[in-house]
């Protein structure tokens, strides 16, 4: 109730009146609360201001949001306006909940600090409202700081009580691992409540944790993963993009919490099917410290341990020259999984090797590929034919730098050259000095891939990839491995109804524009382009077919919302894959500067952005992550944008 009655004499117009004018007044006071909280929001973004100063209006700004919440005015407005209002700085989720004593809706609002005040990856503040009617609202903080990100909710009925499960992940970049809160109502406040953990089933590659009053689930196996309420309401879905394995959460009416696995049949969409797990094992000895894959659950124990043996030597090859503790020699090499399958597993190593007093480190690179079904390594020459045609081929277009950079080298080495490392690519000599100078091979789901050693000023190797679709039947040895290796269905672009890129609305950047390979597309043309938006020159890219057709234009730069591109602005491009999702990335950094001359000029500064690519076939930016990319400074070089990101264990799927 507003407080206003109908009135049964001559003054009923009068007090109608009255409650207008109180209707009225509330109203403009919840408008000047809510201007007054952007205001505060605008301050604490603003990095110009004094960092005390922004600290005090954080404070400011959680406590009056939580006011404003209170209000009833704060429910008309839908999530995604909501969201908007505030800047995106909010994600908000509305749900509505039929219990015993009728309807309730429930808001979960999540705001994340700036980096550059609370100095940590996204300090996050979550609160809840909730509501029966517009006329009873209330709302509550229920976190202050840390990095969680709450993404799903669930309330029950249950025989203690209204109750609210919170899911979502452990920090606010990378969705791994995942959380579940438990809150209670108790009279018009939530009170966070101990998890009674009943009957656990759980995969081996899967771990709980209970830290205080939640559970954190991981995989220890994948970084990717999701967690969604189940169709009928009582729990949560948590999953894991490369596992076959789910874990369920299911609550019971006594309070008690089930947990169990579920196995997926759908299909994979970056690997086959495989009867093996892989785990990490560590050698770590004098400065020497080397990660490498060893296979566990393979129903073959002799096989298994005779993979595992290969495994290991290949990837130690040559310590035994440095067992003496005072040899100087500081070594540190990790691994990736290239392919995983029933038939195939390619293993590249990367690293780095200094030897006391050296002029400088050397980065390490080598492979193995094991065919698990005959229990053997695979070598280069065992599925191509090192001949003529073949060096003819990988010296053609068809062949895509790893590093785009490094796209033009493998022309500086002639055919003899190129026979004869390649001819005795994947065989180590026994040193890790020698395999620096060695060839290694590599394939993933859909191409072959290749190293050289290379000098050290343009890296010490190069990678270079080839479809398998692109290797005539003429080259290729050993059927049988083909049939398997080449059952990956090849997925090419189509070109049908693209548009041709207008030259005339913008100016290729040739230096910076490169034949590539992306998942999905097959083999494109990335561009570099310049136009104007406004009268004011901004950076596009495109991926093209080889007709000039446009296959794909990238979303908005993040340097193009404030900024002006300085003319041949581009400085790098480089495709990898950050998050380790199975899909190529696009990494650019570029010159940017505020486009005035004379007073009031900026100088020019880099700015980086990347290019997540998703299983849709479409890429996507994190603007979040962009800001803190290029606020702390780890937009200098490709090396340091990749160091920084590749630690936060993204997905965009």
């Amino acid at each position: 109730m507003n407080g206003c009655t109908k009135g049964n004499d001559s003054s009923k117009a009068a007090t109608n009146h009255t409650c207008s004018l109180q209707n009225e007044a509330k109203t403009i006071s919840y408008s000047k609360k809510l201007d007054t909280l952007l205001e505060t929001l605008h301050i604490i973004n603003d990095e110009n201001m004094n960092s005390d100063v922004r600290q005090n209006k954080l404070q400011d700004f959680t406590q009056d949001l939580n006011l404003l919440l209170n209000e009833p005015e704060s429910v008309e407005m839908k999530d995604g306006e909501f969201a908007e209002k505030f800047d995106n700085k909010l994600t908000v989720i509305t749900q509505s909940f039929q219990l015993k004593s009728g309807r309730l809706n429930v808001r979960v609002v999540n705001y994340r600090a700036p980096t550059t005040l609370t100095g940590t990856i996204g300090d996050k503040y979550t609160f809840i409202q909730w509501w029966s009617t517009k006329q009873l609202v209330h709302a509550q903080m229920l976190e202050d700081g840390g990095a969680e990100l709450t993404t799903d909710f669930v309330v029950r009925d249950s025989e203690h009580g209204i109750q609210l499960w919170l899911g979502g992940h452990v920090s606010i970049y990378h969705p791994y691992p995942v959380f579940v809160d438990l809150w209670k109502l108790s009279g018009q406040k939530w009170t966070q409540k101990s998890i009674d953990v009943g009957k656990m089933k759980l995969p081996n590659s899967w771990e709980l944790t209970k830290d205080v009053d939640e559970l954190i689930l991981e995989n220890r196996q994948h970084d990717s993963m999701s967690i969604e309420v189940l169709d009928h309401g009582d729990g949560f879905l948590i999953s894991s993009d490369d596992s076959e394995q789910n874990i369920i959460i299911e609550f019971s009416k006594s309070g008690e919490v089930r947990i169990d696995s579920e196995y997926s049949m759908a299909s994979n969409t970056h690997s086959e099917r495989q009867s093996y797990e892989l785990i990490q094992e560590e050698y770590s000895k004098n400065g020497i410290v080397i990660k490498y894959p060893q296979i566990i659950k393979l129903k073959d124990i002799a096989k298994q341990k005779s993979l595992n043996q290969i495994l290991k030597t290949d990837a130690l090859e040559g310590l035994q020259n440095y067992a003496d503790s005072n040899a100087g020699v500081h070594v540190e090499i990790d691994y990736e999984i290239k392919r995983q399958s029933e038939r195939f597993l390619s293993v590249q190593y990367t690293g780095i090797h200094y030897v006391k007093d050296a002029a400088y480190p050397t980065h390490m690179f080598y492979t193995t590929n094991l065919d698990m079904k005959q229990v053997l390594r695979i070598r280069l020459r065992d599925l191509v034919k090192v001949e003529k045609p073949f060096i003819e081929l990988i010296k053609s277009r068809k062949i895509t730098a790893v590093q785009p950079e490094q796209q033009g080298l493998i022309g500086d080495f002639t055919k003899d050259d190129l026979i004869q490392l390649l001819t005795n690519a994947d065989v180590t000599k026994g040193s890790l000095a020698e395999v620096e100078m060695e060839s290694f091979s590599y394939f993933t789901n859909d191409s072959l891939g290749m190293s050289v050693p290379m000098a050290h000023v343009v890296g010490d190797h190069a990678e270079y990839e080839i479809r398998f679709a692109q290797i005539p039947e003429n080259i290729r040895q050993n059927e049988e491995l083909w049939s398997e290796l080449s059952s990956v269905e090849d997925q090419s672009v189509s070109t049908v109804g693209g548009e041709k890129l207008n030259t005339d609305q913008y100016e290729i950047e040739e230096s910076q524009s490169f034949q590539t390979t992306f998942e999905g597309f097959g083999k494109v043309r990335f561009v570099s382009t310049y136009g104007y938006t406004e009268g004011f020159r901004k950076f596009f890219f495109f991926l093209l077919d080889d007709q000039g057709h446009i296959l794909y234009p990238f979303p908005d730069f993040y340097g193009n919302r404030e900024w002006v591109a300085r003319y041949g602005g581009v400085e790098a491009v480089a495709f990898k894959d950050v998050n380790k999702d199975g899909l190529k990335d696009v990494i650019i950094i570029a010159d940017v500067d505020n486009g005035i001359h004379g007073p009031g000029r900026v100088d020019q500064f880099p700015i980086a952005d990347i290019y997540f690519q998703k299983k849709n076939k479409t890429f996507t930016t994190l603007s979040a992550l962009d800001e803190a990319l290029n606020d702390q400074g780890h937009n200098q070089t490709i090396k340091a944008v990749i160091q920084y990101v590749s630690k936060q264990r993204i997905n965009v799927n």
